[in-house]
């Protein structure tokens, strides 16, 4: 059943005969999708009762014009993003649809890969963003939030040049591996990649306490990136620090830094205790 399910869905899928009407209203399903991923990476930590990390870094309470528009942008820019990325999938012959094709090698085993290869374009990407001839044209915005608190919401609230390189860098990393390379990707391994990234972005963005560890060997830890939101020069990688490690630029957290009690938020409002 769920073989002629999948088969169906991919010809279901196929955005190549879409009219115009259709492909505003899949743009529209993305935008509703994101803010189902707003509200599970927001909420997440509550439910699994995660420590939180401390505000060290000064929190942006309000948002400007600006930042409001820069979030609106990003979303709005998600459903081509998607939809470039499906007819990627349709159309590359490694990209892998029918269940029965469905092996560790192609569903789990390019997951981890997927993210390793993301990861060093962007970290290199990230850092030259940070260039001091370049910053203040677009990356300067995102570092406005000094401590991230919003999920996704801020992590999507950069320059809109920012956010193509970003996500544009998940459908070159697949075209590298799948095309490229010629490594079969099963549709699953896919969209655990995507799903789970959005999903790691969005908890980079908040104040919980993150880690995702394999024997030992810390893979993700959403302290890395609240870092970086306070010491810019360092922690470029979006999902791993393994780049970083291998850069130079790793910076680890330091959990005996000055707390100001003051500058932490209040958790019915999310703002600043401070400021209230």
């Amino acid at each position: 059943m769920w073989t002629g399910w999948l088969a169906d869905a991919s010809t279901m899928l196929d955005p190549s005969g879409w009219s115009l009407a259709e492909k505003l209203l899949f743009c529209a399903v993305i935008i509703i999708a994101m803010e189902i991923l707003q509200f599970i990476t927001a909420h997440l930590g509550a439910w699994l009762r995660l420590d939180t990390i401390p505000v060290r870094g000064k929190h942006l309470d309000e948002f400007s014009s600006t930042d409001h528009v820069f979030v609106t942008i990003s979303k709005i820019q998600t459903g081509p993003f998607v939809y470039f990325l499906l007819s990627y999938w349709m159309s590359e012959q490694n990209i892998l649809w029918s269940l029965q094709d469905a092996t560790l090698a192609n569903v789990i085993l390019p997951v981890p890969l997927m993210f390793i290869v993301f990861d060093f374009f962007y970290t290199i990407m990230h850092w030259a963003l940070h260039i001091k001839a370049v910053y203040g044209f677009i990356h300067k915005h995102h570092h406005h939030q000094k401590a991230p608190s919003r999920a996704v919401v801020d992590a999507v609230n950069v320059h809109p040049v920012e956010f193509i390189l970003g996500e544009y860098n998940h459908l070159w990393t697949m075209y590298l591996i799948a095309t490229c390379l010629e490594m079969p990707i099963h549709i699953l391994g896919a969209l655990i990649f995507v799903a789970s990234g959005g999903i790691l972005a969005g908890l980079n963005h908040t104040r919980y306490d993150v880690e995702i560890k394999f024997f030992g060997i810390n893979l993700y830890d959403s302290k890395a990136h609240d870092v970086h939101h306070r010491i810019p020069q360092s922690n470029y990688g979006q999902y791993t620090v393994f780049w970083d490690w291998v850069f130079g630029t790793f910076r680890p957290y330091n959990g005996k830094d000055r707390v100001n009690p003051a500058s932490q938020l209040d958790p019915a409002t999310g703002k600043t205790k401070k400021n209230e």
